[in-house]
């Protein structure tokens, strides 16, 4: 099967390319043939004007049509898989695409299909208010912290829900999490065509990743950008109240947030780590604390604790009780409640081996639900389902099959 994939790489390396890398590398693996067709928002800073034209792109790019159509006639795809294509692909190019009947697959990495910032967040908390059509809001309440921007952001959104650019052009929407295929059906996406297919990462056997491993070890990790959507908050203040455990706190700082000077004396700032870094970390942790405040698409980083034996600690908020479940393979908190995680820090501390049998657990759901195989077998099924109706409208109007 030849593959195309299409994807608009941000200003650097993202989740979603991570993502994306990883979905060209096992189709490959599995004997397909995938091009790429790419655009990175770094273009924007070498472009004269870059910004408004930008704006103008996202709504309709007379270069990114022509491109994907010279590899569509040229590459041949059996199917079309999106990603990402603001701002300068645009969804102007899926209309070229479903006119030459192919059929078109869409990873929703985020919230974007119906929230103009991609994360029904703002500075104001979780918020919704521009799905049902309403994107003014986002200009309203300047969810960009910059009025142009809110208001390109909300331009852009209104015109691909009115022009009906991903509803009608895409054939299957592949959700991350039953929560965010509500979110989408719930909001005028046909529920036929949304499909939950979560990420996925791979164990690889090493006895290093046993979870006893983790037993004589008492740091409590978070890996992530240390700002208010983290609710990295949230996990200081817990440490306040659990001074028998250490934290260990590994990313980039909002420093007009927080102050990592004024960090308890048993938390410690570990900086940007690299792929490695983060390996070692997870290996020396008890386990991974997470307490974002907004609906997160899928968090990698979970599989990566999962992957390493690691249980989790996250919030009871939208799909996250979906791969960390209470009691199995995790604990969950209320969102934004310190003492909650406080609490579930000191259990932990007490009971070392209810971690190890949680991240032993985790383990294994990993490997029955969120491994490459899974992915890959659920991935082709969906494809399969799209090509078969193909080859029966072809049939139908008389064509070759």
């Amino acid at each position: 099967m030849k593959i195309l994939i299409i994807h608009n790489h941000y200003g650097g390396h993202s989740g979603e390319t991570s993502v994306m890398e990883k979905h060209q590398a096992i189709l490959e693996k599995n004997g397909h043939q995938v091009r790429c067709y790419t655009r990175s928002s770094t273009e924007i800073k070498t472009m004269q004007f870059g910004a408004a034209r930008a704006f103008f792109t996202a709504l309709y790019n007379p270069r990114s049509i022509r491109e994907v159509r010279r590899i569509l006639h040229e590459y041949s795809p059996d199917i079309v898989h999106v990603h990402n294509l603001y701002p300068l692909i645009s969804p102007s190019v899926l209309s070229c695409i479903k006119a030459s009947g192919i059929p078109i697959v869409m990873t929703v990495h985020n919230y974007r299909l119906v929230c103009p910032n991609g994360l029904f967040f703002n500075k104001y908390g979780i918020c919704e208010r521009c799905a049902g059509g309403r994107e003014w809001y986002c200009v309203r309440f300047n969810c960009e912290e910059s009025l142009p921007k809110s208001l390109g952001y909300a331009i852009r959104n209104a015109w691909a829900r009115v022009a009906q650019h991903y509803s009608y052009n895409i054939d299957a929407f592949l959700c991350l999490t039953g929560f965010q295929k509500n979110k989408l059906v719930n909001n005028g996406i046909p529920p036929h065509k949304c499909h939950i297919l979560p990420n996925f990462a791979e164990i690889e056997p090493d006895e290093d990743h046993c979870p006893e491993a983790h037993h004589d070890c008492g740091g409590f990790l978070f890996i992530g950008r240390l700002n208010r959507q983290k609710g990295i908050d949230v996990i200081v203040e817990s440490a306040n109240l659990s001074p028998e455990a250490s934290f260990r706190f590994a990313g980039s700082v909002d420093a007009s947030f927080i102050d990592i000077r004024a960090l308890p004396s048993n938390a410690q700032w570990l900086g940007a780590v690299d792929d490695e870094q983060r390996r070692l970390q997870l290996l020396k942790s008890r386990a991974l604390v997470f307490a974002s405040r907004s609906y997160e698409g899928f968090p990698m980083v979970f599989l990566e604790a999962m992957q390493h034996g690691l249980p989790v600690i996250a919030p009871r908020l939208a799909g996250y009780p979906e791969i960390v479940r209470e009691g199995v393979n995790g604990w969950l908190f209320t969102p934004g409640d310190a003492d909650g995680l406080a609490h579930i820090v000191r259990k932990i501390q007490g009971d070392p081996d209810q971690a190890s049998m949680y991240g032993r657990n985790g383990r294994e759901i990993l490997l029955k639900e969120y491994s490459g195989e899974v992915w890959y077998r659920e991935y082709m099924n969906i494809v399969s389902t799209l090509l078969k109706g193909k080859k029966m409208i072809t049939r139908d109007a008389g064509g070759e099959v």
